[in-house]
């Protein structure tokens, strides 16, 4: 097919060009000012939209096997294509059995085999509790399935725990020995335990219910800046393989840019949509809808995390997606409420409409917060995160007119409760296009943004992406 004179967002361009992209198979194989149809060629005049790689979400919770009421790969992958989004990297620690041994590994894909929409990778984990057998064996025999391995400070998770400082050091030099990074949920254990204690005996003196302000304190900001800057004391040599995940502190980024000793160590790090939009302030409104972990900060948090993000101190962005039923959302209590929200359905579009187009990012920041960038980290950059001839045809068109009202019960996530409920946004999503083939298109009604499901096809279409498949 030919895609004709599309806005396209090509690679190293300051600005759209008008440009024709012909895909044979599923491949781009030709960009250029204007095609000449060939025999057999169909044409889709595609010049009222924009064009841009698909975007790549890194950091999602599918949770199957065995945490499916909350999500499985066949609502989460509709989520991802119905928001632009080509590939997803899904973490290890919430399946039954997470994924910290290859036979564990292989369980997952027979349980996900034909349920995905979008092409997807895994990462591997390292547990506290197999701690050797994961530096021994398990990691060895990931390695050429997975394009990373994740691990905790700090973990509510009795089938992945969390490491202490010794085995993280050994984690990361296995890591990085094996040409992995290893990815760090960055929170301190030495103040959110001892905080966490404090706040709910507070509560219980005062004779009060808790409130979110109780949980964000017991959560702060130095909980995730202390946590970062053990890891970077104790990654050394090997801090260039360290990636610190869902950042919502300013500090942990401008931490690892400088170094503990003012040098660059070549460590990297992600933020979230929900940091960027929302504070702590916003649990008034937004309530349990809000909580994740880490919750989001303090209300000048998100104005230094826009800057670091286009500064490139930030490498990327990432959904956490990780939604619950409402059962699991509103128990009653800040404490016992799930920490989790649908994210990757809003991933794109949020970036585009409040970076892209309000001139907070460059096109060429936004190119990479939104793939590029991921697809280098994690060995995908050959076949994913730019338009070029010979990459996957990975594509999301948009319609700079239109706009999109943020429904949760329209995501197509078995996640409805998410904090961007009612926002709009600029542009609106109206084909995804994975490998070449349309896994989304939008219905009319959407481009002056009244959410409707749209047409969400090729359930089965996405195939699991290995590290090195460049």
């Amino acid at each position: 097919m030919i895609l004709k004179k599309a806005s396209c967002a090509l690679p190293d361009e300051d600005f759209l060009r008008k440009m024709d992209i012909r895909i044979r198979g599923e491949k781009i194989v030709g960009i250029a000012s204007d095609f000449v149809p060939e025999d057999g060629e169909e044409v889709f005049d595609v010049s009222a939209l924009e064009m841009y790689p698909g975007a790549i979400d890194p950091h999602v919770h599918f949770n199957e096997p065995g945490f499916t009421h909350r999500e499985d790969f066949f609502h989460g992958s509709m989520a991802a294509a119905r928001g632009g989004v080509t590939t997803v990297i899904d973490m290890p620690c919430t399946s039954l059995p997470p994924v910290t041994t290859l036979e564990n590994l292989k369980a997952k894909l027979k349980a996900i085999a034909g349920r995905s929409v979008v092409d997807f990778a895994l990462f591997g984990g390292v547990s506290g509790d197999s701690i050797e057998s994961a530096l021994s064996v398990d990691m060895v025999d990931l390695a050429p399935f997975v394009v990373g391995y994740k691990c905790y400070f700090i973990s509510g998770m009795d089938t992945f725990t969390e490491l202490d400082h010794f085995g993280f050091n050994r984690a990361l030099a296995k890591a990085a020995s094996l040409g992995r990074p290893l990815l760090l949920h960055s929170e301190d254990p030495g103040i959110v335990y001892p905080a966490t204690g404090y706040m709910k005996a507070q509560a219980l003196r005062e004779g009060r219910a808790a409130t979110w302000d109780d949980y964000c304190d017991s959560r702060p900001e130095l909980a995730e800046t202390v946590a970062a800057a053990q890891a970077l004391a104790l990654a050394g040599k090997n801090s260039p393989k360290l990636h610190i995940v869902h950042v919502g502190t300013s500090e942990v980024a401008d931490l690892l840019g400088f170094g503990l000793d003012g040098m660059d160590r070549g460590a990297t790090c992600e933020t979230c949509p929900h940091y960027l939009e929302f504070s702590r302030d916003d649990f008034v409104t937004k309530k349990s809808a809000l909580k994740t972990t880490p919750p989001v900060k303090s209300r000048g948090q998100s104005g230094r995390l826009w800057e670091l993000l286009a500064e490139g101190a930030i490498a990327f962005v990432a959904s956490d997606h990780a939604p619950a039923p409402e059962a699991e959302k509103h128990t009653g209590s800040p404490w016992t409420d799930y920490g989790g929200i649908p994210g990757t359905g809003t991933l794109f579009p949020y970036v585009y409409s409040e970076g892209y187009r309000k001139n907070r990012l460059s096109l060429k920041s936004f190119l990479r917060v939104t793939g590029g960038a991921a697809a280098d980290r994690y060995g995908l950059s050959g076949a994913k995160g730019s338009i070029r001839v010979g990459k996957d045809a990975d594509l999301v068109l948009v319609d700079p007119r239109g706009e999109y009202r943020v429904s949760g019960k329209d995501l197509l996530s078995k996640g409805t409760i998410t904090p961007f409920e009612g926002l709009k946004l600029s542009g609106s999503v109206r084909m995804t296009l994975v490998r070449g083939r349309m896994v989304w298109m939008a219905s009319e009604s959407e481009r002056v943004g009244v959410p409707q499901s749209g047409i969400c096809v090729a359930a089965g279409y996405g195939k699991h992406l290995i590290w090195g498949c460049s």
